[in-house]
């Protein structure tokens, strides 16, 4: 295994079902994909049968991820939607803030330097 690599102690059927989720497929939506009855995907995300090796390379390419994820849990594994759709609300947020940031600093110069020139103004006179 190489350094990055990490293994998915799941079972093949949960790894299944966790891509299928994570790609937004309903389960007859997929089961259509992929040309079989939504019975027999139930059967392979319950870990009641397996797919054989052709349906498993189709299920790992409609789904983004490995064969070798698919079936031995190595590599990585796919991104929930939900956890994806998070952080690109968390990551727009910090802009924002940074950005406020940013105007805030620069408001506070501005009135620092019109202090400073009131303040210039009242000992002149």
């Amino acid at each position: 295994m190489f350094e990055n690599e990490t293994t998915d102690n799941d079972t093949l059927g949960g790894r299944i079902w966790r891509a299928r989720e994570a790609a937004n497929f309903s389960e007859a939506a997929f089961a259509r994909s992929l040309g079989v009855k939504r019975e027999t995907l139930a059967a392979w995300e319950n870990d009641r049968s397996e797919p054989r090796a052709n349906r498993l390379v189709t299920m790992a390419g409609l789904l983004g991820v490995s064969a070798g994820w698919l079936l031995h849990g190595i590599g990585e594994a796919p991104l929930d939607e939900t956890i994806s759709s998070e952080l690109d609300i968390l990551r727009a947020q910090l802009a924002r803030i940074k950005e406020f940031r940013d105007q805030t600093s620069v408001a506070i110069a501005n009135m620092e330097k019109a202090i400073d020139r009131l303040a210039k103004n009242v000992r002149d006179d």
